[in-house]
This record gives structure tokens, C-alpha cells and sequence, in this order.
């Protein structure tokens, strides 16, 4: 059997077609957000001081720890 490049066309712009109106209704359904603000960048500190939990709830969050390091696996997308 031959593929036909038409019908490829058809079949493809007939997906587009139905991704664009499912798309249109989710638009509907979830606006786009906006958050104003006075300024956009926070202003940086001296770093002298820090919150005394950060640590304890960053070793709490990793799945693997080693004495005072974070045991964190290289993704195999950036090979």
C-alpha cells in the first residue's frame, strides 16, 4: 500500500484542527495571570545573616545526604 502525501496533509491539518480548539477552551477555562509589581528585583543583602532552619529543611528535602553534602544524581540529559 502507498502512502499518500495528501492524506498525510489531510490527517495532519485535521490534528491541528482539533488541538487548536481544545486549546482554545482551555484558554477559556484558565486566563492568563499577570502579577504587577512596583519592582522586579528584590534588592541583595550583605549575606551576614541567614535563616537558621534553611539548612535543616534543605537536608530534609534531599532524598540522599552524605555527612554535610547533598547527594544529587547528573541528569542524563546533559551527557
Amino acid at each position: 500500500m502507498a502512502i499518500n502525501p495528501e492524506d498525510i496533509l489531510k490527517q495532519a491539518k485535521q490534528i491541528i484542527d482539533k488541538f487548536h480548539l481544545a486549546l482554545a477552551s482551555v484558554e477559556k477555562l484558565a486566563p492568563e495571570s499577570r502579577v504587577e509589581r512596583e519592582e522586579c528585583e528584590r534588592q541583595e543583602g550583605e549575606g551576614t545573616s541567614s535563616s537558621t532552619d534553611f539548612r535543616e529543611i534543605m537536608f530534609k528535602n534531599a532524598p540522599k545526604t552524605d555527612g554535610d553534602c547533598i547527594e544529587a544524581e547528573k541528569g542524563a540529559w546533559t551527557r
